[in-house]
């Protein structure tokens, strides 16, 4: 009888552990289920708001230039040779090297005919043109032959209108005091001119008014890159009366209706530009350009 009561405890006792372990097992997938659900809400959440966030940053309305939220790239070839009617920072290294330059760093006749004479005198193809054997010829550091037309200024990463404005605010300070040099648009150690430094300043904010390009200004005809700049309806053009820090100032040559300089306005009727002999900060309307063509805003509320 007693061996009866023991096996018979001992199958309820086996019972009753197998009956716990199943639950604790159903409870344990019960407990593993629900903390996968939830883990997949976390990253189901975390995904809507990164999501959500990507879609904060500013963005112009589609008629107009689209910020840029990678490194711009120019339109253009880096390492372009430099020809006869080329202006830019290379033409001025040139004519510097040879003795040609004049206060005006434009290639001409006689630069041309300097370099061919320069070119005969060391066994080269007298082209009349600097090409990367030239330059390196001239004594001319050779990267810099690439360098010069590769620069293109850091993209901001800001993800607001008003972060983006003062990138390329600060981008064009980065060129305060350097030369005045026409068909200039490149790194802030050497000079340029008006509208080079509104495009790598723009480049900074995150716009890029391709065709116009910083490469290409120094080539002939793109050294009044502020008319094409002016002309493209990329741009917001609003009234004088109504201009905020960050617009471009367009003005006229005195007497014409020609378009001849473009200022970044920075507020409090002052504005920051390339102008002979140097880039500074000058009042918007001074003795030498006061008829003020129009006001573009290259950042749309």
């Amino acid at each position: 009888m007693r061996k009866k009561i023991f096996l018979m405890s001992t199958v309820s006792l086996g019972i009753l552990l197998f009956s716990g372990a199943a639950l604790y097992e159903a409870q344990s997938k019960s407990t593993t289920a629900n903390t996968n659900v939830k883990t997949h809400r976390v990253v189901k959440k975390h995904a809507k708001q990164s999501t959500k966030e990507s879609k904060k940053k500013f963005q112009n309305p589609k008629r107009y230039y689209q910020v840029q939220y990678q490194q711009i790239k120019p339109d253009g070839k880096i390492g372009y040779t430099v020809k006869p009617g080329f202006e830019g920072i290379k033409t001025y290294k040139i004519m510097k090297r040879l003795g040609t330059y004049n206060g005006y760093n434009k290639y001409n006749s006689t630069t041309y005919n300097a370099v061919k004479n320069f070119q005969r005198r060391h066994h080269l193809k007298a082209t009349g043109d600097v090409d990367q054997k030239t330059w390196n010829k001239l004594g001319l550091k050779p990267s810099q032959f690439k360098s010069i037309d590769s620069y293109v200024a850091p993209t901001t990463k800001a993800k607001t209108r008003w972060g983006h404005i003062e990138a390329m605010i600060k981008q064009a300070y980065r060129y305060k005091g350097n030369p005045y040099l026409v068909g200039s648009s490149s790194n802030p150690s050497y000079g340029t001119d008006c509208s080079g430094l509104v495009m790598q300043s723009l480049y900074a904010g995150g716009i890029n008014p391709a065709p116009i390009s910083s490469i290409h200004h120094a080539y002939p005809g793109n050294e009044w890159n502020s008319r094409n700049l002016f002309a493209s309806k990329k741009f917001k053009h609003v009234s004088y009366a109504k201009k905020r820090r960050g617009d471009l100032i367009f003005y006229y040559q005195p007497g014409t209706s020609t378009i001849w300089h473009v200022a970044i306005y920075l507020g409090h009727n002052k504005v920051i530009e390339s102008w002979p002999p140097k880039t500074m900060v000058s009042p918007i309307r001074d003795a030498q350009r006061s008829d003020i063509a129009g006001v573009a805003r290259p950042f749309v509320d």
